[in-house]
């Protein structure tokens, strides 16, 4: 083929290219432009129609003969009128308990009730799904899927010596006193009662109470109730008791005549109250220690004991206090006090010579000889002491618990003696020197002396003797 073949198939090619693209900017372009506003939801159509049926069509709407359309359906269509299909619906309508089920494009309840050629009196009472809607305002209530309307009718109300005819639409007794302006206490009656459905003629009886005052939680209430009980009266006026509240009068007292009720609001806590619980001192022999030498091992740390206490509160104020429960809640640690055993031999110089001994202990000294033990002389076992031996110098008093009987103890100033006696007055660290009944030769001790345990050792140590002087 010819290049100049070539270049006029391309001129070709090229012309049906342009006149394609012509074609389908038209189409794309086009200024035929509807708008169908399906419910309210706006739907563009673009193309070339006749009718507002043909647009409807083409936008997806499937209309059925009870949906609204404007312009009509058969009308020519118009791209600059904009078209509204307003899609029909089921309305309930339920007059004084008989109900209607109607099929309605309407958008307003004003506009269905005229539209459907449903009358309402100014007495009468309508309800839109659940609202109550004035009668004034049903121009401008959306519709709903359900409408009430409740007629009007005439009833009459005894209220003591007052008569009152009343034309409602109220449903039931309590909502036509409700109308009227008429109270009712909490204790008031209603015959027939509140609940009750109205009826055209209904006569309504009331039975008003008397007057009480209830005072709870810090306020006056006063209303009124036929006789009954305390209780009665104060389930009455709504008003409840909680745990162990109680009332002055009791709950089974009856009132007939004006009254005063008191409540009394009990309410009770659980407080957590700690004591401590003293450590003991035990004592721990140690070698490691010289005999009367003390030192501390373990610090002592008490116990914590709780106690959950229930506190009773009347009308806020605390009325008493009792224990619950109790627990230990830490047991206490005990302080343990090391105590030597280690006996080390030492001698002290005395009139016989050294000796030895192996502890040296601070005690009360006194003296006494058998004239004054408390025996009168030539009575039985005048002057002889507790070991047998009798009493005089070199013989001394001792508590057995402190110094081993029968043992040698030396006290400078006054030399060895023989612990042969117990007086009944001599106890812990006491050492009573004796001498011989004899004025003459007595000597009175009075104050504190070291007193040495001359050796032997005894088989039986009492390691803890007392550490206060008497």
């Amino acid at each position: 083929m010819s290049p100049a073949s070539l270049k006029r198939i391309g001129y070709l090619l090229l012309g049906a290219s342009i006149s394609l693209l012509i074609a389908a900017g038209a189409i794309l372009f086009s200024p035929l432009r509807y708008v169908v506003y399906a419910d309210g939801e706006p739907l563009v159509v673009r193309g070339e129609y006749e009718t507002v049926g043909e647009v409807v069509a083409a936008a997806g709407v499937v209309l059925r003969p009870v949906d609204d359309v404007a312009p009509l359906a058969n009308e020519a269509a118009a791209p600059q009128v904009p078209i509204r299909v307003s899609s029909a619906r089921e309305v309930r309508v339920t007059i004084d308990g008989v109900s209607s089920t109607y099929v309605s494009s309407a958008a307003t309840v004003g506009e269905f009730l005229a539209e459907n050629g449903i009358s309402l009196m100014r007495t009468d009472r309508l309800t839109a799904g659940s609202r109550l809607v004035d009668l004034f305002d049903i121009e401008f209530e959306p519709l709903p899927a359900e409408i009430e309307i409740a007629r009007a009718m005439t009833i009459t109300i005894l209220d003591g010596g007052q008569q009152i005819s009343l034309s409602t639409a109220a449903q039931t007794v309590g909502d036509a006193l409700v109308e009227a302006n008429i109270a009712l206490y909490a204790a008031d009656g209603a015959t027939p009662n509140l609940a009750t459905a109205l009826t055209p003629g209904m006569t309504i009886t009331l039975d008003r109470a008397i007057p009480i005052t209830i005072l709870v939680d810090g306020q006056n209430i006063e209303t009124r109730t036929r006789p009954g009980t305390v209780g009665q009266i104060l389930a009455e006026s709504g008003v409840g008791l909680i745990g162990y509240d109680y009332t002055i009068p009791a709950l089974d007292s009856s009132i007939t005549t004006a009254n005063q009720i008191q409540v009394i609001r009990v309410t009770e806590e659980f407080l957590v109250e700690e004591t401590q619980i003293p450590f003991e001192a035990l004592f721990q022999a140690t070698d490691q220690l010289e005999i009367d030498q003390r030192a501390l091992l373990q610090n002592g740390v008490p116990g914590i004991e709780r106690t959950r206490v229930r506190v009773r509160y009347e009308n806020g104020v605390e009325v008493s206090r009792t224990p619950d429960a109790r627990w230990v809640a830490q047991e206490p640690i005990p302080e343990i006090v090391g105590y030597g055993t280690n006996i080390v031999i030492r001698t002290i110089d005395t009139e016989q010579g050294p000796r030895a001994y192996w502890r040296k202990v601070s005690m009360r000294v006194t003296s006494y000889m058998a004239q004054t033990s408390g025996k009168p002389r030539g009575a039985p076992g005048y002057g002889i002491t507790a070991s047998g031996v009798t009493a005089g110098y070199g013989v001394v008093a001792i508590d057995p618990r402190v110094v081993p009987f029968r043992s040698e103890v030396f006290v400078p100033g006054y030399g060895v003696g023989f612990a042969g006696d117990t007086g009944g007055g001599v106890k812990g660290r006491w050492i009573d020197l004796g001498y011989e009944d004899d004025w003459d030769t007595f000597e009175s001790w009075n104050g504190y002396v070291d007193v040495y345990y001359l050796t032997p050792v005894p088989e039986n140590v009492n390691y803890l003797i007392p550490t206060t002087l008497p």
